[in-house]
């Protein structure tokens, strides 16, 4: 399932999200406080690669959207999902 769509699942109430830690420890929201995320990639685009037609050339970076408030927090190290 995409990412927009679990999102708007989760903003609906129709998703719970899952827990993750961050450097081995339990990652919550900045701003609200919660621990429900849905986890996302976003690619990190340069001027240089850009310019040259090389977009997928650039690196990712992961992502954990808030589904209380819709924060998004991004990090370069993939988060590890809370089982």
């Amino acid at each position: 399932m995409g990412f927009i769509r679990e999102f708007k699942r989760g903003l609906a109430g129709e998703s719970d999200g899952n827990s993750y830690t961050v450097a081995g420890k339990r990652f919550v929201c900045p701003h609200c406080a919660s621990d429900r995320f849905i986890e996302g990639r976003a690619l990190l685009n340069t001027a240089g690669l850009t310019f040259l037609g090389l977009d997928w050339a650039n690196p990712s970076a992961y992502t954990l959207a808030c589904l209380k408030c819709g924060y998004v927090a991004w990090f370069l190290k993939d988060p590890e999902e809370v089982s």
